[in-house]
């Protein structure tokens, strides 16, 4: 079964292989993927979503750019 953090790193590692360096970006979704281990989330929860992206900004490495675009979507 093709977990989270495998499908995060896939995704990632084919992004990358087009030329997309994401690095703030790809930090920001490990940090939401160690999050969601941590709930023991098996997928993404508009609630989760909401949950991670309101903590204070000492909780959580500071990604503005992946956090801005979560954001979006509450």
């Amino acid at each position: 079964m093709n977990t989270l953090r495998d499908a995060v790193r896939e995704y990632l590692e084919m992004r990358r292989g087009l030329g997309f360096k994401l690095r703030e970006a790809g930090n920001g979704l490990i940090d939401f993927v160690t999050f969601l281990e941590q709930h023991k989330a098996s997928f993404i929860t508009q609630a989760l979503v909401l949950e991670w992206v309101q903590q204070p900004l000492n909780a959580r490495p500071a990604y503005s750019e992946f956090s801005a675009s979560l954001r979006e979507v509450g």
